[in-house]
């Protein structure tokens, strides 16, 4: 369904992604660990081309892109296919709750105005937000102007949605209402590949864990492999650091 082969590169002389694979199948919910520094947000801009990689292939539903190659069309085919959800939601600050998704519709994918209000309507209802659709960003709280970056990106109906730490940019206490619209999407079959710090949602809803450092991908496998086996002596510093449950600490560091 999608998938990343030998994606690199480099900022300056430091090379920050080497060689990174990833295969994701459809429904599959993808999530990415790892310190910070780690190349996770790089890899995952690479993806829809918000960076420009310097090598590797790109398939989506059977198309190939040379990510280092692409022409505007191809940009354009990737971005069609794919939403991008954003750590500071990116949201329009001029255009209400609604109007920031109708922009999407309208003008990127061309649906007719009237169709184009009511997919949005419904994608609002979706994240529980339809009450506020004429409210603008600055009247919303952080949590709620992630919703409505996930709404954004539900209503556009992509293959796959690709998360870039949705919940590192809010209070505690809004972290739960956007991380139970995800796990809402992920319980409807919906593709994701989520860069993430929320242990719980990566050991609970995702079906597969890659954990990254330095560029490269140190380990994969399913959440129970990698947080309760996991192979590699860094993966298992990296968790025992992150979790503070003790037991779990024992389970594999004796």
């Amino acid at each position: 369904m999608l998938e990343a082969k030998h994606i690199s590169k480099t900022f300056g002389d430091r090379q920050v992604l080497v060689d990174v694979n990833l295969q994701v199948k459809q429904g599959d919910v993808v999530v990415i660990l790892g310190p910070s520094g780690s190349g996770k947000t790089t890899f995952l801009r690479c993806l829809n081309h918000l960076e420009k990689a310097d090598g590797g292939q790109l398939t989506i539903s059977g198309k190939d892109y040379p990510l280092d190659k692409l022409s505007k069309k191809e940009i354009l085919d990737i971005r069609k296919k794919t939403a991008f959800v954003f750590q500071h939601y990116n949201l329009f600050a001029n255009k209400t709750a609604i109007e920031n998704i109708l922009e999407g519709l309208v003008i990127a994918r061309k649906v007719p105005k009237g169709e184009a209000q009511q997919i949005a309507e419904e994608a609002l209802k979706k994240v529980g937000l339809l009450e506020f659709k004429d409210y603008y960003p600055s009247q919303l709280s952080g949590g709620q102007q992630q919703r409505i970056g996930l709404a954004r990106a539900i209503a556009v109906k992509p293959e796959v949605i690709l998360l870039d730490e949705p919940t590192s940019a809010l209070d505690p206490e809004l972290v739960g209402d956007v991380l139970d619209v995800m796990k809402q999407l992920a319980n409807e079959g919906t593709t994701m590949v989520v860069v993430t710090h929320e242990m719980g949602f990566a050991r609970d809803v995702a079906n597969h864990v890659v954990f990254m450092d330095g560029g490269h991908v140190i380990e994969e496998g399913s959440p129970k492999d990698i947080f309760y086996r996991p192979k590699e002596k860094r993966t298992q510093q990296f968790l025992a650091r992150i979790l503070s449950d003790a037991s779990y600490d024992l389970e594999y560091m004796i």
